[in-house]
């Protein structure tokens, strides 16, 4: 299970208890305690609907106002699957997926200028808001009497969509990347480091021109390296890759891996695999062999040999067949091939089957005569 999956499923497992507790604890009694028009059930689930319709709608008119204030253009808006979104200046209306857990609403950066923390902040303080207004109707009607229904209504009203807008923000506000990209995951990044945010911004250009079917060209290159910065510079290593222009690939790549303290351990460790990767595809082997053991150490080479990422993968396979010479080896590798091709950016697809099989086809220059045994995937 991936480190996102298993934080969401327990983002997800303490909804569920928060939601139960309060229904238990809180809702439950209250019918007791108030009359309503409606049959309890009846009542419940139009309030959850209407709770769930509001929540969503204040979390991406934050964003749309956060938004503006940052000096962003709206590219779409999506509610619930309900996507309005512009298409040659006009605004259009389709069904779309999105990546969040209610909603997204897209940007697209105006110049450089451009700051995403209004857009990040400006649905927690909706949901605040919602908090205190909330807090405030349910004190108003929980004092009412039996006979007055409407305030009763009125409190048990507030309590219910105030719990659906905690769940919602629990989830949103969360400050790690889950199932989808969350509000409190895009704080941690433009926090961190004042060049996330430059950063944050290059990656929106560059999706909005791959949403518009247009060229991507002139990509930033980032200097002050951190997890963000590096990601944003693989795009550009992975655009040399794939134009077999190992020379500049590995001069990206060399900014990157310099300080391995400005980045996490997984991030640091894949580049070294495929930094590897390119010294063993472009350099004589005696050379390659003495670089290995001088400078790859033993945790860069376990992480290597048990990483299932096509980056270290195709990097092991050449490490196996013409350091090691071990064929045992790049069975082994070829076994967590497809699980590994499943796990890469579909962008990238291409391009890692690309490398995988030309780092097949150079051990085999070496070893013919395992080609009938170690076939591709």
């Amino acid at each position: 299970m991936k480190k996102e999956d298993a934080a969401s499923l327990l983002v997800y497992t303490i909804m569920l208890i928060l939601a139960l507790l309060v229904g238990l604890l809180v809702i439950r009694p209250l019918f007791n305690d108030v009359h309503v028009e409606l049959n309890p059930y009846l009542f419940t689930i139009i309030v959850v609907i209407i709770g769930l319709i509001l929540n969503v709608l204040l979390i991406e008119a934050g964003h749309i106002i956060g938004g503006k204030i940052g000096r962003y253009n709206i590219v779409s808006v999506n509610i619930l699957g309900f996507c309005f979104y512009k298409a040659l200046g006009k605004w259009k209306f389709g069904f779309r997926n999105f990546d969040g857990l209610t909603g997204e609403t897209v940007l697209a950066p105006k110049d450089e200028k451009s700051n995403p923390k209004p857009y990040i902040w400006f649905p927690v303080l909706f949901y605040l808001i919602e908090l205190i207004t909330c807090i405030i109707l349910y004190s108003v009607g929980r004092g009412a009497d039996l006979e007055q229904k409407f305030l009763g209504s009125l409190a048990l009203s507030s309590i219910i969509v105030l719990v659906i807008g905690s769940m919602i923000a629990l989830y949103n506000f969360v400050p790690i990347h889950l199932d989808s990209t969350t509000d409190g995951y895009r704080l941690t990044l433009v926090l961190s480091n004042p060049v996330n945010i430059e950063a944050y911004n290059e990656l929106l250009r560059i999706q909005n021109l791959q949403r518009e079917g247009k060229e991507v060209t002139e990509i930033k290159l980032f200097d002050i390296i951190t997890d963000f910065t590096a990601s944003l510079n693989l795009i550009s290593v992975y655009e040399c890759l794939g134009n077999k222009d190992y020379t500049e690939a590995e001069k990206i790549i060399e900014t990157m891996i310099a300080d391995p303290k400005k980045i996490s351990n997984v991030t640091y460790q894949r580049l070294v695999a495929q930094y590897l990767y390119i010294r063993i595809m472009t350099k004589p082997i005696e050379e390659v062999r003495s670089y290995y053991d001088e400078n790859v150490n033993d945790n860069t080479r376990r992480f290597i040999s048990n990483d299932i990422s096509m980056e270290s993968l195709r990097a092991y396979i050449l490490i196996a067949g013409l350091l090691d010479e071990s064929q045992g080896e790049i069975l082994y590798a070829q076994s967590k091939i497809k699980k590994a091709m499943k796990l890469a950016l579909p962008a990238r697809a291409k391009i890692e089957n690309d490398l995988y099989t030309d780092a097949l086809a150079k051990v085999y220059t070496v070893h013919p005569e395992w080609k009938d045994t170690t076939k591709m995937n």
